[in-house]
Order: C-alpha cells, then sequence, then structure tokens
C-alpha cells in the first residue's frame, strides 16, 4: 500500500510503499476514507515539532473497519470509524476516573511499530495512528465507531481540530449563560471553538486573527465581534467592549505572545484555556503580583480534554442537526500524491483543512 512517511526535518513527505504489520489482538484495520491535514504535521514535517522517524504521517481521519484482533471488544468489520489522537482504553484509572484524553495509552500506542519500508527499515504511525495511508492498523482504543451519513470529508476533521476547540468550551470552561468568551486563532481549532460557544448560548464571542478571511468565517459561524490580531489596542478594545473582559479566552494558537494576550483580555477571576501546542522550548512569562490579584485560571486542555466515547458521537449528532457546520470548514480536496503541497498551502494559510480522499 501508498503511505507518506517523515523521514528528516525540513524534507518533503517521501510517498513509498509499505507494507503493514501483522494485526495483533487489540487491534484493528482501517481502510482511509478521508483524511485531513492538521497544522501539527506541519509542525512535525518542518521539523519545529519532534516524533522521531520513521514515522506514517496523518491523524485527523475517518474508514471503514477491514479486520479486528481476536480481542476487539464494540468494533466490528464494516463499521465506520473516527480516528483519536488521544486513545481511551475504557478501564485505567484516568479513563474511569474522568479523564480519557489522558489515557494510559496514550504514550505506549506511538511507539508500536506499523509498517515495514521496502528497504526493511520499520516505521510507527504519528500518535499510533498514520492515516496518510491507504490503510492503517491501530489498537481498538484509538478509534471510535460511529452510524451517520455524514460525508467522510465532515467526519475526518472530528479526530483531531474540531473536537479540540468545541470540547475545549463545551467540556472545560465554565462559561456562563450569557457569557462572554474570546477565542485567538480562527484556523479550524478556533473556529470549532467559537461554534461551541455558539452552542452554550454565549452572548458574546469574540474571534481574533490576523487574516480578514478567517475573521469573516468566525462571523459566519458565531462570532458576534472580530479583531485582527496585529492590532495594538485589542485587549483595550476587548476590555471596553465588554466592560472589563471576557469570561473565559480559548487560545488556540498556544505561543507565549497569545497567552499574554489572552491574560490581559480576561476579567478577575476569568478563565483562559490553552488549546493551542506550543514551541518545545518555549515559556509562559506572566507577571505574578497581577496574577495574584486577578484570581484568573490558567490551564491547558490536551485534545480539548475530550470524552472520545462520548463526543464523537454527540458531535456527529450536532453536525446532522445543523448546529455545528463541518462543511465550512473543509476548503479543499486534495489526493495521497498531493500531500506536500497540501501541507504546503496550510502553512501559507490559503487552506483550513485540506482533506486527502482516495483515488
Amino acid at each position: 500500500m501508498k503511505a507518506a512517511l517523515f523521514l528528516e526535518p525540513g524534507a518533503p513527505l517521501s510517498l513509498e510503499a509499505v507494507e503493514l504489520l501483522p494485526l495483533r489482538a487489540n487491534d484493528v484495520r482501517v481502510r482511509i476514507t478521508a483524511t485531513s491535514l492538521c497544522h501539527t504535521d506541519v509542525a512535525i514535517r518542518s521539523g519545529e515539532q519532534t516524533y522521531g522517524t520513521p514515522i506514517v504521517m496523518g491523524h485527523e481521519a475517518c474508514g471503514v473497519v477491514e479486520a479486528v484482533g481476536a480481542a476487539v471488544q464494540g468494533i466490528q468489520v464494516d463499521d465506520r470509524v473516527i480516528s483519536s489522537t488521544a486513545p481511551s482504553c475504557g478501564h485505567c484509572e484516568n479513563c474511569t476516573g474522568g479523564r480519557p484524553h489522558v489515557c494510559v495509552l496514550s504514550g505506549s500506542v506511538r511507539s508500536v511499530p506499523r509498517a515495514r519500508r521496502t528497504n526493511g527499515d520499520i516505521a510507527t504511525g504519528l500518535f499510533g495512528l498514520g492515516t496518510f495511508a491507504d490503510e492503517m492498523i491501530v489498537d481498538q482504543a484509538s478509534v471510535v465507531p460511529v452510524r451517520t451519513a455524514l460525508p467522510d470529508s465532515w467526519l475526518a476533521l472530528i479526530g483531531c481540530g474540531v473536537t479540540t476547540g468545541l470540547s475545549a468550551v463545551l467540556n472545560r470552561v465554565a462559561l456562563p449563560l450569557g457569557g462572554a468568551i474570546a477565542v485567538i486563532g480562527c484556523g479550524t481549532v478556533g473556529l470549532a471553538a467559537i461554534q461551541g460557544a455558539r452552542i452554550a448560548g454565549a452572548a458574546t464571542i469574540i474571534g481574533i486573527d490576523p487574516r480578514e478571511a478567517r475573521r469573516d468565517q468566525a462571523r459566519e459561524l458565531g462570532a458576534s465581534a472580530v479583531f485582527d490580531s496585529a492590532r495594538g489596542d485589542v485587549a483595550e478594545a476587548v476590555q471596553e467592549m465588554t466592560k472589563g473582559g471576557v469570561d473565559a479566552v480559548i487560545d488556540a494558537v498556544g505561543i507565549p505572545a497569545t497567552v499574554k494576550q489572552a491574560f490581559a483580555l480576561t476579567r478577575r477571576s476569568g478563565e483562559i484555556v490553552i488549546v493551542g501546542m506550543p514551541p518545545r522550548d518555549g515559556h509562559y512569562d506572566l507577571e505574578a503580583w497581577p496574577f495574584f490579584l486577578s484570581e484568573k485560571r490558567i490551564s491547558s486542555a490536551l485534545f480539548g480534554s475530550a470524552n472520545i466515547r462520548r463526543d464523537f458521537p454527540r458531535f456527529v449528532r450536532m453536525a446532522e442537526s445543523g448546529r455545528l457546520d463541518l462543511k465550512s470548514l473543509v476548503t479543499r480536496t486534495i489526493k495521497l500524491d498531493d500531500i506536500n503541497a497540501g501541507l504546503d498551502a496550510l502553512a501559507r494559510g490559503d487552506v483550513l483543512r485540506a482533506v486527502v480522499l482516495p483515488d
């Protein structure tokens, strides 16, 4: 089968033939029907984020189950499934304790050998997945069956970006009904957060992004106001508009500058949730005394702190009912052979989500 592999930082992904390794007892084999390109893929290809080599890239996908291992439960051949970057076994202390997004399998699934190259080298799958391929073999904890007629290209987005933004609002933020929220970064994650704020009943939803097209889309999806993050007075304008700041900020960028901006946007006793991936060597620097006096809460939310067994089907139902708009987030469809051009376009900001569809 064909797959796109990361071999060295700064180089294009390598499109080559690989052989999937044998199915293990807890594994499922999935034929990929759609996989989306994410900024994490861009960061790994450039070397900004490191996960070793060689890796079958890709982590945001949906597909159809082709085979199941002897110990697999709750998943059958021909099931339609969505991949998850955060596996959930369902029975470890974290899963049963309400923290399935930090399941004990989160680290171990990433190191499992999954494919053999023609030169004999063994490759893992990104986040235990490896969706930039015709097929993948993954642990059953990394996929969720869904029953729906929604298009594959829409469902793929639930596997990472949409869930990260939507879940951060619906599962993590203590947003009062009729409250005010700001979202920094209006890419796929941020736009999903804006939709989550609309669904949650926020009265004031502010989108902040340097790109005019992204700000326009934020308005279309529920933002009541938008600001250009390149402006020097965004915090002052938001403070004046909301009479003291927003109740919560979702930082979909995660760099030190945006966290500092988020602090300035938030009212006293407000909340900041960081969902954007920071640089590995980054540091957040806040003045201690203002932080102490403000009683503001700052936290991160890996994968939006999602519960994939509960949330994936719930988000599918939201899309089916029209409350969640997935269609507008898919701005380009490509073939696997065009994967590097698609990642280039994503890096430039030319697309929100480019989705790879099979030949």
